[in-house]
């Protein structure tokens, strides 16, 4: 092959390299990868967790904010609610929705007892150290990233590597700790290292395409040459 014809192929792969650019060259836009960073603090009280919230029914609130807390409200201060059934109406085991109860700055676990057709509703007074014991997550069955922030105070993760990003509550060698999401940053990813305007990646797949153009052309001229 004469050097006419090598000429002549080195422009006929780069003008096919660059017509084919759609390929490479931001197929489907930028894509990007959020990243978050979590930081553990150890703390002595009950946190506002998405756990704690469903599992801990608060009625210390001023208005009240539901007839059940009423209803709550009246059981904690005094005797238990009795109620008769009808002989073919059971009760659910998961009669109460939550684990515990908090009233009058204090925590109480629900209570349903049937005795015959007589249901008892009743509240037992627990300790903030057992609620918050049972709410705690085992630093063992955390995530990987939780675990990282607890032993080295921060951590970061992925995007991917969450279902969502939510506060932790866990228990580690007799204390606990809050770790939670304190900033996230969105960060293009691919071969690029910066996000171009969809304007942009335009501009740049036109010039490669009139460069590919302008390649074939000269390989066929060298080709043409090289006869």
């Amino acid at each position: 092959m004469n050097r006419e014809n090598r000429l002549a192929v080195v422009f006929l792969l780069l003008g096919v390299a660059l017509l084919a650019n759609p390929l490479y060259l931001y197929p489907d836009g930028v894509s990007y990868e959020k990243t978050y960073t979590y930081e553990a603090s150890a703390v002595d009280y009950l946190p506002h967790t998405s756990d704690a919230f469903y599992r801990v029914k608060s009625c210390g609130w001023n208005p009240l904010q539901s007839a059940e807390c009423a209803a709550i409200i009246d059981i904690a201060r005094g005797d238990p609610v009795e109620l008769e059934l009808d002989p073919d109406r059971g009760v659910d085991p998961e009669f109460w929705s939550f684990d515990y109860v908090r009233a009058d700055g204090r925590y109480f676990e629900p209570n349903a007892t049937l005795d015959g057709r007589t249901l008892t509703l009743s509240l037992h007074p627990v300790s903030t150290e057992t609620v918050k014991r049972t709410l705690a997550e085992d630093l063992d069955e955390s995530p990987p990233y939780v675990r990282e922030a607890i032993r080295n105070g921060s951590s970061t993760v992925t995007e991917s590597e969450l279902y969502e990003p939510e506060t932790h509550y866990v228990a580690f060698e007799g204390r606990y700790y809050v770790v939670e999401p304190v900033e996230s940053e969105r960060v293009p990813t691919g071969w690029g290292w910066k996000a171009p305007s969809d304007a942009a990646i335009e501009a740049m797949r036109l010039a490669a395409w009139i460069g590919g153009v302008a390649c074939v052309w000269r390989a066929g001229e060298w080709t043409e040459r090289g006869r």
